[in-house]
């Protein structure tokens, strides 16, 4: 008896301890085996120091049309304002081989250069974001400066840029470059109301700044004036920095990951009740029989017998 007990104990010891360990572990690796993370969370892993102290920015590029020295070291600054991050590099990496001057980029397109090209991944202490330099135009736009088409990818249409900066004599390609690599930043940064309420998001132009409280380069265009040296604005509205605020501060809601992980942890209480059944069932039949068998044992006990009389002489008997 104490046998069984000694081992339904053992038995929810272990159950206990298994479903704290899929609380803690379970959820966190279903999310990254499945890409699951809401945009706010990959925007904390941009903002936070845990779990990526560094960050890495890549950039591949199609030849002629390389990254702006300038704009980059721009962008560094505004990670490095607006992050924890340890440590911030730039990576000029590979030269795209391949020329789309023909005709127009699309998703599929991008995705396949992604793919082919990007060499820093997130693993260990490191982040990365992906940026690519193209030659060609938006499918969708032909207008579109640049895109932040994954949660980790910029992309910089760097023909469209160069053709904007030529209406205006006082101004480079690289005066309108870093404010769009700073803009397409900030879309990984979950500005503007993207998985989140904003109360200055533009409502013609969902995922931007409305500029309520002044130039912000989160704004849905770049303004280039003629006939003026007045470059494009760098720098996030109040507003926004404040929303930056409230996106690290952001909690996840309930997901598949947690569904995953509950059901896994309600598989394990059902074993614990199904074999605390088997085993109290197994105790409780025991009980029972040597309950019977004692009551056997009494049943079958031989009456005491008789002492034989004895006899003195032959005239007793």
């Amino acid at each position: 008896m104490d046998k069984n007990y000694a081992l339904l104990a053992t038995i929810w010891v272990i159950i206990v301890v298994g479903a704290l360990i899929t609380y803690s572990f379970l959820p966190a690796y279903v999310k990254e085996t499945g890409d699951l993370y809401e945009p706010f969370e990959y925007s904390q892993m941009y903002l936070e120091n845990e779990p990526y102290s560094d960050l890495i920015i890549e950039y591949d590029y199609v030849e002629g049309y390389e990254p702006n020295e300038t704009a980059m070291k721009i962008l560094e600054g505004k990670v490095e304002n607006y992050t924890d991050k340890e440590n911030i590099k730039s990576v000029v990496d590979n030269q795209i081989s391949e020329n789309h001057t023909d005709f127009n980029y699309n998703s599929d397109d991008i995705a396949k250069l992604n793919d082919a090209y990007m060499d820093y991944k997130r693993e260990g202490n490191k982040i990365s974001i992906h940026v690519l330099y193209l030659d060609g135009y938006w499918e969708e736009n032909e207008d579109v400066l640049g895109l932040s088409k994954r949660p980790y990818q910029i992309v910089i249409f760097r023909r469209v840029i160069e053709n904007l900066a030529d209406r205006n004599l006082n101004l480079t390609g690289g005066d309108i470059e870093a404010p769009v690599l700073v803009h397409e930043f900030g879309h990984l940064l979950s500005l503007v109301g993207l998985g989140y309420e904003s109360d200055h998001e533009d409502q013609e132009y969902p995922g931007h700044c409305d500029e309520s409280e002044g130039e912000c380069v989160m704004a849905a265009y770049v303004e280039v004036k003629e006939d003026t040296d007045e470059k494009p604005p760098l720098e996030f509205c109040d507003l926004c920095k404040e929303d930056i605020e409230k996106i690290r501060e952001m909690e996840d809601s309930f997901g598949f990951e947690d569904l995953v992980s509950y059901g896994a942890i309600s598989g394990q209480y059902f074993v614990g009740i199904w074999a605390s059944s088997v085993i109290l069932e197994k105790a409780r039949k025991k009980i029972n029989y040597m309950k019977k068998y004692e009551s056997l044992e009494k049943f079958e006990q031989p009456y005491p017998e008789k002492e034989n009389p004895t006899f003195e002489d032959e005239d007793d008997r």
